[in-house]
Parts: C-alpha cells; structure tokens; sequence
C-alpha cells in the first residue's frame, strides 16, 4: 500500500505537469483541462476495477463491486476529498504558499456542479422501473449529455495558464526545439504511474477489509473509490497548493461528471443495475452536497462549510452501513 501510495503521488506530479503543459502550450483554458481532459485519464483506474469485477468475478459479487464503484466514486469525491484540499488550501496559506485559505474558482464550474445535480439521480430510475428500455433509454440519454457537456465546457474553458514551469520531463531529456515527444514520455510514465499505484492500493485495502462483515456493494462505495479516487485527488492537492484552484476543483467535479453519465451508461448495459439502501443513502449525500457546493460556486468561494458538510455525510453513510443508526 504505501509504494502504491508513493507511485500514485509520483505519477500525480507528473500528470499534473502535463496537464498544466497541455493549457500552456495549445491555448487550452484551465476550467476544460480540468473538468474535462484530466479526469478521462485519472478515471482510468476506477474503469479498470469495473471491467475486472464485471470479467473476472462476475455474478452478483461481482456486479456489485462493480456498480459500487460507479455510484461511490462520486460520494468519496464529495465527502472526504473536498475537505482534504480545503485543508491543503489553509495550510498552504498558513505556510505562506498561498495568499488565501480558501479555494477562488471561475464560475465556469456551474456547469460541470450543475450537470451533476441534475443527472445524478438519474442513475436511480432504472433500479426503481425494472425495464431493459428505460435502463437503454437512460444509457443513451447520460452520454448524449455529456457529449454535449465536453462542447459546452469547450465554448467556456476559462483562462489559459501562462505562469508555467516547464516540462518536468525537458529536465531529463534535452530534445532541441521538439516538446511534443518528451510530453507523450512523461504523460504516458504518470498514467502507468497512477494504474500500477492505484490497483496496489485497490488490492491492499480490500486485503483488509475482507475481514468485515459489511455488505458487498456498501462497502465497495467506500472501500474500493477511497483508494482508485487518489490519481485525481492527488493531482487536486498539488494543483491546491499551486493555487490553481480552478483546476483542482474542476478536477474532481470533472471526474464527478464522468461518473453521473459516461460510466453509469456503461454499467446500465453492462449490469442488472441493481442498487442497495446504502447506495440509494449514498445518491442521496452527493446531491446535498453538490447543491451546496454549486451555492458557492456561484459566489466563486469555496470555503471550510463545504468541507464540514461533507465529512457529515461521510459519518452519516458510515453509520447506516454499520447498522448503528
């Protein structure tokens, strides 16, 4: 688990370079590298784990791993990453590497918070109507919508970063007046990075968590995100302590996207679709707290409430998964 941990921070220091590359060199606005291209990368471990729990363990365990996966990454997101960025946030301030305790975004974020909001619970109809049409009609309904959201995130991508450092990878390897191939080198090393790094802490926490008698997908909401969620939490904590907070933020509501339309589509193919009480408990924390991230969104602050609101909702989950309320 900790050399998991350890490449998964290496590969976020890469990756966050690259994408930080990506905006500089092409023109690209922050809010879409953010929002939009990173979190297609950083995905990729949670994808791995729904294709291997869906191909290699299949049945009922299997789908509901599976499907745990897709409706808890959201919910870790929410719960317990945004405050561990607000945390960065103060004591980055408190250290004098930024010049505030809170995270100052570009109001181009309503759209990815507000794309959530709305079609999130979305995820919810199939399990409640049990049709193969209306989980096909849904499918096809959430990628439509994200299609349209990557256009409109497009037509609004932000600022353009222009204090850039450089391509790490350009320290290493001197190419005169070629940036392209070294970019695709370092690119390519921080995904293997945060791949390798995330199934050795995906393996390792649920070595020990098989020993609790939990239900399989409630567990699978926290257990297996908690760990696969750390490529892009880790890319949000150093682009926090930059004071990219625009990118940060876009980050994870990028991701949190990904996982209210593209991969619940995959998994209303792909599976029975059949959700818990705790995975209905968890729908329901996410659209708490997107509503009120979206609120300050809106006033372009995200402050320590945010954080506080969504460490409730992480004890409440907990305490329902365990029976104790």
């Amino acid at each position: 688990m900790i050399a998991g941990f350890l490449s998964v921070l290496i590969g976020g220091w890469l990756f966050t370079n690259s994408m930080e590359y990506i905006s500089h060199r092409y023109r690209i606005g922050s809010s879409f590298v953010g929002a939009v291209l990173s979190p297609i990368l950083t995905s990729l471990p949670e994808l791995i784990v729904f294709l291997i729990a869906l191909l290699f363990y299949g049945g009922v365990s299997g789908e509901d791993v599976a499907v745990g996966t897709i409706i808890g990454e959201p919910f870790v997101v929410s719960t317990i990453i945004y405050p561990v960025i607000l945390i960065v946030a103060i004591i980055g301030f408190y250290l004098r590497r930024r010049s505030d305790a809170v995270l100052e975004v570009d109001k181009a974020l309503i759209i990815p918070f507000t794309v959530v909001l709305l079609l999130f619970p979305t995820v919810l109809l199939p399990a409640l109507i049990r049709s193969l049409v209306i989980r096909y009609l849904v499918a096809v309904f959430l990628v439509t919508a994200y299609l349209l959201y990557v256009h409109v995130m497009r037509s609004r991508q932000g600022l353009v970063i222009e204090d850039y450092e450089g391509l790490y990878m350009l320290r290493v390897i001197r190419v005169y007046r070629i940036e392209f191939m070294p970019f695709i080198l370092q690119l390519v090393i921080s995904v293997v990075l945060l791949f390798v790094g995330s199934k050795a802490l995906v393996e390792g926490v649920i070595d020990l968590s098989k020993y609790l008698m939990l239900d399989v997908m409630g567990l699978s909401i926290i257990i297996v995100p908690t760990a696969t969620v750390l490529p892009e939490s880790i890319t949000a904590v150093i682009w926090t302590w930059r004071e990219r907070d625009t990118m940060a933020v876009a980050a994870l509501i990028g991701e949190k996207v990904l996982y209210s339309t593209v991969y619940p589509a995959l998994a209303l193919v792909a599976t029975r679709w059949l959700l818990s009480v705790e995975a209905l408990v968890s729908v329901a924390v996410v659209e708490v707290i997107s509503s009120a991230m979206l609120y300050h969104v809106i006033k372009g602050r995200l402050t320590w409430n945010v954080a506080l609101i969504g460490l409730i909702g992480y004890l409440t989950y907990v305490l329902i998964l365990v029976h104790v309320i």
